[in-house]
């Protein structure tokens, strides 16, 4: 069954569309992703252990939250299509490097090949029976992923909002 359309301003449909081309753009998209991403780093460096004694490591003062003040939000460009969709790494810096044997246990931090993925995966999750996994990151993650998405439909529906009123 077809229908008959007929469009009496077509200047003002076209315009309609690129405001709300511009409001769900790349920009949007990336404001959107990293207002999710902050809502999971807060969470994290709640969760992150801290120790409870100051040290050196390589020359350097080490301080109880060291990993907890160097947790970073980082833009994935290999995992980001541009235009679509942006992605946010949520991870530690290289000075805090530690951090994945936190999260996997010191043996089981082995370097990550295609082999040996699944099982570090496997690991990060539930540590083994050499050393116990102490993660913070994939539980911060499950208690926030929630609120996460809400914030970033806040900044979607605010952007059309902008739009629609200007």
């Amino acid at each position: 069954m077809s229908r008959d359309y007929r469009i009496e301003n077509l200047e003002s449909l076209t315009g309609m569309l690129r405001t709300l081309d511009e409001a769900v753009g790349e920009s949007t998209l990336r404001q959107a992703a990293v207002a999710g991403a902050r809502v999971i780093h807060n969470e994290i460096k709640r969760r992150a252990p801290v120790g409870n004694r100051d040290g050196m490591r390589r020359g350097q003062p080490h301080t109880p939250g060291f990993l907890r003040d160097h947790m970073l939000i980082a833009y994935d460009r290999e995992a980001s299509v541009p235009g679509k969709y942006a992605s946010y790494l949520i991870t530690w810096s290289k000075d805090a490097f530690y951090g994945r044997f936190l999260e996997l246990g010191k043996r089981n931090a082995v370097k990550l090949t295609e082999r040996t993925l699944a099982r570090a995966i496997r690991e990060i999750e539930f540590g083994s029976s050499r050393t116990p996994a102490q993660p913070f990151i994939r539980p911060a993650f499950d208690a926030k992923q929630t609120a996460a998405l809400h914030v970033m439909a806040e900044v979607v529906q605010k952007k059309l909002k902008e739009v629609g009123n200007g």
